[in-house]
């Protein structure tokens, strides 16, 4: 492996536990050379081929091969042209990110910055990262990988899940992490998805919710939305009921709900 082309030794604060797991989940054939592009352009990225070939040992058309690989992978993606547009701008993706931690291709602070910058989660400390990157291969299937690429999806899924008690893959995961998991994921959801993607006519006046629903309540139209509920076994997500139906849901939260906001 070419050290030169990482960060130092650092600190490695991502269990090996997590490394397992997603080399488990991201289960493709990994070697050196494909180890030093990926280091190369998490730490300097974006950027060309022809710059990964200048600053390694490794041919041009030994890079141009094992890249090809890798974008059909989906570890790099094309994102332009250099300034003379006569060269492809790479950039590493989640999925690519996600392998590089697993292999300890640079520090693992750098990754998880990397992480955070992608994801939009700039306010989130290891604390919040590790436990939702600790759940992340008891939850997505080999042929989700792409939704790692989308946080608001990524994170509806996750919550999703977890408040249908769905069971998650493998071994059983701590309880601690579930809980902290879906308290990220409960307030990813309503603050960075909810709120932000509702005109201010739609937005809820209100927003309950426990371990078994998440809800919105609309006191112009009388309507619940519902986010997510498991109180029955239509374990329902992303719909809308009327507050006076007769779903258990609504019967529940009628009275509350009326009282709060009047």
């Amino acid at each position: 492996m070419n050290n030169a082309l990482h960060g130092g030794t650092g600190i490695h604060k991502v269990p090996e536990e997590l490394r397992f797991e997603i080399r488990r989940l991201i289960n493709i054939e990994y070697d050196e050379t494909m180890n030093d592009i990926l280091a190369y352009i998490v730490t300097k990225g974006p950027t060309t081929l022809y710059k990964v070939s200048r600053d390694t040992p490794y041919s041009i058309s030994s890079i141009y091969k094992k890249a090809k690989r890798m974008t059909k992978e989906y570890l790099i993606r094309a994102v332009g042209n250099g300034s003379r547009g006569d060269s492809t701008i790479y950039e590493v993706t989640i999925k690519g990110l996600l392998l590089c931690l697993a292999h300890n291709c640079v520090d693992d602070d750098l990754v998880l910055s990397r992480l955070r910058h992608k994801w939009g989660l700039r306010n989130y400390d290891d604390d919040k990262l590790i436990p939702l990157l600790m759940l992340i291969p008891h939850i997505i299937r080999d042929n989700d990988l792409r939704v790692l690429e989308n946080i608001d999806a990524l994170m509806i899924m996750i919550l999703g899940t977890l408040m249908t008690n769905q069971q998650t893959r493998g071994k059983a995961v701590d309880e601690d992490i579930i809980t902290s998991v879906r308290s990220t994921s409960i307030y990813y959801v309503v603050n960075d998805v909810i709120m932000n993607n509702l005109t201010p006519n739609k937005k809820p006046d209100i927003i309950i919710g426990n371990n078994s629903y998440l809800v919105g309540y609309s006191r112009l139209d009388n309507t619940l939305y519902v986010y997510m509920c498991r109180l029955c076994t239509k374990s329902c997500l992303m719909t809308l009921i009327p507050v006076n139906s007769q779903c258990q849901l609504a019967n529940e939260l009628n009275k509350a709900v009326i009282n709060m906001v009047r």
